[in-house]
């Protein structure tokens, strides 16, 4: 009889269900926000590199910069706070400078438990100005 009385006691007592809960949902969740905050910094740093070419080749442009190697020089020495694994490169055809990055998308991932879902994965960024000179 009392074997049985406890073991009800036992089965109707709901102390610790919300515990594991958290328990289950808890590291589904971890995950969600790892995998959101990667691909949000590849979107933001996607961004900056772009302002950065952006801002390379419209110096050359206007003669500021003097050479496409200056500009590579350039885009490289802004973005050097990534610390990627960087591929540039910049041509003027036809009256407009263009400039193309490419890096893998890995590097820009600030959490790395959930960066082998992207591995082979690269980011490419071009960018093209007329040139005023």
């Amino acid at each position: 009889h009392r074997w049985t009385t406890k073991c009800r006691h036992f089965c109707r007592n709901e102390d610790g269900s919300a515990t594991i809960e958290t328990v289950i949902w808890l590291p589904m969740f971890m995950i969600l926000l790892g995998f959101i905050i990667n691909v949000s910094m590849v979107f933001f740093n996607e961004s900056q590199i772009l302002r950065v070419i952006q801002d390379g080749n419209r110096a050359f442009s206007l003669g500021r910069l003097q050479d496409l190697k200056e500009v590579e020089d350039y885009v490289l020495a802004r973005l050097a706070y990534l610390d990627a694994s960087i591929t540039i490169g910049s041509e003027v055809a036809d009256g407009f400078v263009t400039t193309w990055l490419r890096t893998p998308a890995t590097d820009l991932m600030p959490v790395s438990f959930m960066s082998s879902v992207f591995e082979g994965l690269d980011l490419g960024v071009s960018a093209q100005h007329i040139v005023e000179y």
